[in-house]
């Protein structure tokens, strides 16, 4: 059913929604590229282009993971996006609120790398991570309670979606609080997380086609 029938009664456009997430996830994964930027003089020789290359690889690797990250996100909501038929008020600012989220990871991505200690600059970048993941979280949930989403004819995907979107917010907190406790060893809790997840995947009948 389009957003555009009477039956929706609603103001508020899915598709122009959707056109405005796609432009701030394009322009957030183009900037975080920004943060590689190699310190070379001009008419550099070879051993000044190495050496700019080696001290890029762990702003390379950050920019990576970060690219990943925002990839993931983007994936759920589309995903999320798919199954909804109309969208209403409240369920709009909750996706501003999580568009907004995004936009900040170039911010938490140059802290970041920006930093020698990782403590708490990789403590803001979690933390960034899981509010990202949180907002989207509850704009689905919303989205289910108020009927706008195609649930019921797909609940198996319906929960495969919400126990991603879950799995990233817990992923999110667990990491930002080893990050700023300084115990490396509560990352490991991020592993029955995601274990679950696929778990409960795994073990979920196929959509129908």
């Amino acid at each position: 059913m389009s957003d555009s029938t009477p039956a929706s009664n609603s103001l508020f456009s899915k598709h122009r929604l959707e056109a405005l997430s796609d432009g701030v996830f394009a322009v957030v994964m183009t900037l975080l590229v920004l943060e590689l930027k190699p310190d070379l003089p001009p008419h550099s020789d070879h051993a000044a282009v190495a050496l700019a290359l080696h001290e890029l690889a762990r702003p390379l690797a950050g920019y990576a993971f970060a690219f990943a990250i925002t990839g993931v996100f983007w994936t759920l909501h589309h995903r999320k996006f798919s199954l909804l038929r109309q969208t209403d008020g409240p369920h709009t600012v909750l996706t501003l609120t999580f568009l907004f989220a995004v936009t900040l990871l170039p911010l938490s991505v140059s802290i970041y790398l920006k930093t020698k200690t990782v403590g708490l600059a990789q403590a803001v970048f979690f933390g960034n991570s899981a509010f990202i993941a949180l907002t989207l979280l509850a704009s689905w949930l919303y989205a289910k309670r108020r009927g706008l989403a195609d649930s019921a004819t797909m609940p198996d995907v319906a929960a495969r979606l919400t126990r991603g979107m879950a799995a990233m917010g817990a992923a999110g907190l667990i990491s930002c609080v080893a990050a700023l406790v300084d115990q490396q060893w509560l990352f490991l809790l991020i592993v029955p997380v995601m274990l679950w997840a696929r778990r409960r995947r795994a073990s979920a009948p196929p959509a129908a086609s």
